[in-house]
């Protein structure tokens, strides 16, 4: 019998464990995976710390540029009639803060006369100015010549509002020589580039030309996005679809920001080793503890039940006694499946030394049985042989004839004891090979020697009970007869001939039929009367024990009997039915 593998103990073993198992291993795996996630956070924090740190400077100029910006616009608003008193301002914030080259007040006309070189400055065609003009904002641009100063500068742009209404704005320009470009950073992780943009997603700082440094900003992200997000660490992919790791530190939010641009092998890379080193060490645990565990289990339990199932396969295939019992193994199992063990051992050995007994009972059931068969068959061939010493000494031929017929079915119960003799299962019978000894014997003894007959037996195979194959044996022998007392030779001149077949019809039925040739009287002397004699009634008698009606059918040139048999079970409680007594006339 085979097993699906799922149904295998040691299987279903390992699956209970793994179920039991799961809890620790999924406490395990939340435990490392916030051990992991908060050593990211750390390292996040570490690299934002880093980038803090080393453009503490930068950011420190940038957002007090802003702040003097908001400071002088208040300072303007009243005197920006006044270009003398307004330039003075100017002039004395410069000198102030020698960060800055210039710084001048632009109106939204677009010419200034409030500036620190005190000349009036033409700005209606400036960029910045437009801008500030479209959405007036505090911004930051990077020039690479200014209008007045003809240098690389950084501009600081911060609008001027009169109550609500905006007015112009107030612009600061810083040398980009002014400007501590180059990060400070100290440990041994130093990023590739740290760059200033402004809301616009533009490069405003960099130590690389802006083209490279603009193809080290992460891709399919909106960089002014960046300006409204907190101090974070992420990674992306860079312009030339490389993978970056990155820290933003918003100086002025909404305004300005700083990116650092760090290389994922020394970053991002060792983070996600450490992380699934660390994840794969509570599943490496969960694995190691389920072999562990499947080890014991077997050790203890399973091949202990392998060794017992072992014993009952041999148990149950026949194999001797001494083979099933014999010890396997010397390591003792534990008690409860010792104890198991020594009650099959016990059961197996009574069941052998019943069974034993069983099958000796039976033999002897079976000698004496065969026995009987052979000595019932050995009294009727004795009566058989008597009878057919008085057939000889009768003078009368209807003598003969009655004590043939008698004699007939004398030998047909012989043969059916003889053939339970020599079967080998007492139950049961072939009852094609039954008929075929019965009909062989009927025929042979009632046929005549002066005339050739063809005689053909077909018959299929057939299992009966002796219950119905004691009546269908009789029935035989006097439907056979009745053949042979009512056979004629055919009109035609051919041969006179008998046809006996027993053919299966369906599941469970069969059909027995005899026929015979009519016409000419093989003997003219022999004369049969029409009247229903012993023949018949035997007939009908045994076709009743059968379960069954004999079906005739007759016309000039033959005559056929048929009978379809149902084949039962054998009941010891089931009695044949005696044979009807004949009349007086009948005989």
């Amino acid at each position: 019998m085979k097993f699906r593998l799922t149904e295998r103990l040691g299987v279903r073993v390992v699956a209970m464990l793994s179920v039991a198992l799961l809890p620790l291993g999924l406490i395990a795996l939340y435990q490392t995976r916030n051990v992991v996630s908060q050593a990211d956070e750390l390292a996040r924090s570490a690299l934002l710390g880093a980038t803090l740190a080393a453009v503490e400077g930068q950011s420190d100029v940038i957002y007090e540029g802003f702040a003097a910006a908001r400071v002088l616009g208040g300072a303007v608003v009243p005197q920006r009639d006044d270009g003398a008193a307004c330039s003075d301002l100017m002039q004395g914030f410069t000198r102030a803060h020698p960060f800055y080259s210039y710084a001048a007040f632009i109106p939204v006309e677009g010419i200034s006369t409030c500036n620190s070189r005190n000349q009036p400055a033409d700005f209606r065609t400036s960029e910045t100015a437009l801008t500030m003009a479209d959405s007036p904002r505090p911004r930051i641009e990077a020039l690479q010549r200014g209008r007045v100063t003809g240098d690389a500068v950084l501009i600081i742009a911060q609008p001027v509002y009169e109550g609500n209404t905006y007015i112009g704005f107030v612009s600061l320009s810083m040398l980009h020589e002014n400007l501590r470009l180059d990060a400070n950073f100290e440990g041994v992780q130093h990023p590739i580039d740290v760059i200033t943009l402004n809301q616009e997603g533009q490069v405003v700082l960099s130590s690389l030309p802006e083209a490279e440094a603009a193809k080290l900003l992460p891709t399919q992200r909106d960089p002014s996005s960046f300006l409204y997000r907190r101090a974070t660490a992420f990674t992306a992919q860079d312009g030339d679809d490389q993978r970056r790791s990155y820290s933003l530190m918003p100086i002025v939010p909404g305004v300005v920001v700083v990116i650092a641009v760090w290389d994922p092998v020394r970053s991002e890379n060792s983070w996600a080793f450490a992380s699934r080193a660390t994840l794969a060490f509570p599943v490496l645990m969960w694995l190691v503890s389920l072999v562990v565990a499947y080890v014991a289990v077997h050790r203890l339990v399973i091949r202990h039940i392998r060794k017992l199932r072992s014993k009952m396969r041999r148990f149950g295939n026949g194999e001797p006694g001494s083979a099933v019992f014999e010890e396997v193994e010397s390591i003792r199992a534990p008690a409860e499946l010792r104890q198991m063990e020594e009650t099959f051992d016990r059961m197996a050995e009574r069941i052998t030394r019943d069974t034993a007994e069983l099958e000796n009972g039976l033999h002897e059931k079976n000698v004496l049985l065969k026995e009987v068969h052979h000595r019932v068959k050995n009294n009727l061939q004795l009566i058989a042989s008597i009878m057919n010493m008085e057939i000889r000494k009768a003078r009368s031929p209807e003598t003969r004839r009655t004590l043939r017929r008698v004699q007939d079915r004398v030998l047909g119960l012989a043969t059916v004891h003889s053939n339970l003799y020599h079967t080998s299962r007492l139950a049961s019978l072939r009852a094609d090979s039954l008929l075929d000894d019965v009909l062989k014997q009927t025929l042979r003894s009632a046929l005549p020697n002066s005339e050739p007959i063809d005689v053909k037996l077909d018959f299929e195979p057939m299992i009966l009970y002796p219950d119905q194959a004691v009546p269908l044996s009789l029935l035989a022998t006097e439907a056979a007869t009745n053949a042979v007392k009512y056979l004629g030779r055919p009109l035609d001149g051919s041969k006179p001939w008998i046809r006996v077949s027993l053919k299966q019809v369906s599941d469970g039925l069969f059909l027995f039929e005899i026929e015979n040739s009519r016409g000419e009287r093989l003997d003219p002397e022999d004369e049969v009367t029409d009247s229903t004699g012993l023949g018949n009634q035997l007939i009908q008698a045994f076709s009743m024990q059968l379960g069954s009606r004999p079906e005739t059918e007759a016309t000039d040139t033959s005559y056929r009997l048929s009978l379809e048999i149902a084949l039962r079970g054998f009941t010891e409680t089931e009695e044949e039915a005696p044979p009807p007594e004949p009349e007086d006339d009948d005989i």
